[in-house]
């Protein structure tokens, strides 16, 4: 996580390192009419729909998947909504950010319930083990908020950047500001990156690293279309 103001020094070990709505399914029922012979006077009727026409439309990330809260219900209703696109790794992965990074953090049960639902098979056990990370680091800013001071991070300021992506695999940078005491700072910014992998019908979070500043994040991101 990178900050205008004081950047701290390194990212959290388990997340740091994890689009209002997620991809709104559009149906749409393809008719086919047959055409009519030229003796006919009315045209034949159209055949019934079937489920096979169903067609489903990616949108923007919204920042927002999962609704506004900021703990275990709305991560994991964000990793359910999100699709299989790139679009639904990057509305994970600002869930995720929006879950990890507030004070007072989350606690040793709900850490343990992210992880075995979020965390990748195929992340590192360091990386896993959510609440550790969470005793060991109660001030997830990292010197950015004076300890014991309520914070969290929101998108409403965010933006979003796809640095690789295939089929069951991308990294993605996500940026957000810094909300202290209830109070949007108007400079503090945030910037991680992530990469998530699609295992069991979901994505997951396998790494996350510190790969771009807030400066080089704001100037290339695209907006979330909500934020929360």
């Amino acid at each position: 996580m990178r900050a205008e103001a004081r950047p701290p020094r390194r990212i959290w070990p388990w997340f740091i390192a994890g689009v209002a709505v997620i991809a709104a399914a559009v149906v749409v029922l393809v008719v086919t009419l047959r055409p009519a012979s030229s003796n006919q006077v009315d045209a034949a009727p159209a055949p019934t729909p079937t489920p096979s026409t169903t067609v489903v439309t990616d949108q923007a990330p919204t920042g927002c998947l999962g609704g506004p809260g900021r703990d275990a219900a709305m991560l994991l209703a964000a990793q359910e909504a999100a699709p299989h696109t790139t679009n639904g790794a990057v509305e994970v992965a600002a869930a995720m950010v929006r879950w990890t990074f507030r004070y007072p953090g989350p606690g040793a049960d709900e850490a343990n319930q992210v992880g075995e639902s979020v965390i990748a098979s195929s992340a590192t056990p360091g990386f896993a083990n959510l609440s550790a990370a969470a005793a060991a680091n109660p001030n997830p800013s990292r010197g950015v908020v004076p300890d014991g001071t309520p914070f969290y991070l929101s998108t409403v300021p965010g933006v979003w950047h796809v640095e690789s992506a295939e089929p069951d695999r991308t990294e993605v940078s996500v940026g957000s500001g810094y909300v202290i005491d209830g109070e949007l700072s108007p400079q503090l910014r945030s910037a991680s990156t992530f990469v998530l992998v699609w295992q069991d019908g979901a994505w997951k979070l396998e790494s996350g690293s510190l790969s771009r500043t807030t400066q080089d994040l704001y100037a290339i991101g695209t907006t979330f279309t909500g934020g929360c």
